[in-house]
């Protein structure tokens, strides 16, 4: 999954508390699209400062220490690359029988779902989500028609109205599935804004209020909607892991991409003011100097707009079955 191509569709429901423009910035958005903008933003300003005046950079002096920070700021980056990948390793170096461990529970998981939907499971995160979907919602819909007539008119009331909210909601997940690029963002992007803390806890209430008066039936349908929410929830936090591990690994590697030329621009750039006078006329030193900025800051722009989604991600993915934060509500 590239990040210039399919990385950066996302899908949400509409109406949701984060408006579009804002979600586009923290989520959707092409991270290179978000960095550009922001150093170009900053290569406008001191642009537009040198035009007016109020910095017409006729003493180039200054500017050697802008160059030289931006520089040592640069190589900063590399420890910052280094540490990143320190990290993605430490969770990929291990033992035969760690690595054992995780494979076997990772397939008791996988063999979990298809002894359920009686299928065998994809591979790719996009379809094994499509396959939990369709066994939840076929089990929501179960329960809702077992319980036509065989509970409590207030208990019915209730199962009705949690099983047509979980219909609608893996209907919409279902659709963006079909409708968009395999890929583990892809992917996580459709559960950021799900969480069925409250479904379950409203059945488990059901189930304690009226237990004497639902039949065996409809209590084994019950705990099979929320055994199915509980799956959807495991796989939304193993495809967090992989996505984030995919994503700081891609980082590492895009600001060594851009941290080069950055480097390289702000150091012509210093041996270009060592020469004795201005090196260039004003016209074009009030152009380019604010562009060799706008360079030097784009790895740290970059950065920025990767750290930006990761953290969002994490915050919106924190909370676990059974339990749900503010900021994971839709």
């Amino acid at each position: 999954m590239d990040d210039a191509t399919s990385d950066d569709r996302g899908g949400s429901k509409s109406g949701t508390g984060v408006g579009q423009p804002i979600r586009w910035v923290l989520l959707t958005g092409n991270r290179f699209a978000i960095a550009a903008v922001l150093s170009a933003a900053l290569g406008t300003s001191y642009l537009m400062l040198s035009i007016s005046g109020v910095a017409p950079l006729v003493d180039t002096q200054p500017l050697l220490y802008v160059f030289s920070g931006l520089i040592s700021g640069n190589f900063t980056l590399i420890t910052v690359v280094v540490s990143i990948n320190q990290l993605v390793l430490s969770r990929e170096l291990r033992t035969p029988g760690q690595l054992e461990s995780e494979i076997e529970r990772t397939i008791d998981f996988r063999e979990e779902v298809e002894a359920v939907t009686n299928r065998t499971a994809p591979a790719e995160p996009a379809g094994f989500l499509r396959l939990v979907a369709e066994s939840t919602r076929r089990d929501a819909q179960r329960l809702g028609g077992l319980s036509v007539g065989s509970v409590p008119a207030d208990a019915r009331d209730e199962i009705d109205e949690i099983t047509t909210e979980i219909t609608d909601e893996f209907d919409r997940i279902d659709a963006y599935i079909e409708a968009s690029a395999d890929g583990i963002f892809n992917t996580l992007s459709m559960m950021l804004e799900t969480n069925f803390a409250h479904e379950i806890q409203r059945l488990e209430a059901v189930q304690r209020t009226h237990g004497d008066d639902i039949p065996a039936a409809v209590d084994e349908a019950i705990s099979d909607v929320r055994d199915r929410l509980r799956e959807m929830d495991v796989a939304r936090q193993y495809f967090k892991s992989m996505y984030l591990q995919v994503e700081l690994s891609r980082l590492s590697r895009y600001l060594l991409y851009a941290g080069v030329p950055a480097v390289g621009t702000a150091i012509a750039a210093l041996f270009v003011l060592t020469a004795a006078g201005p090196p260039f006329g004003e016209s074009v030193r009030v152009v380019l100097f604010p562009t060799t900025v706008a360079v030097g800051v784009f790895p740290l722009a970059l950065l920025f707009a990767y750290i930006l989604r990761t953290a969002t991600v994490t915050e919106r993915t924190a909370a676990i079955t059974p339990f749900t934060t503010p900021e994971q509500e839709p």
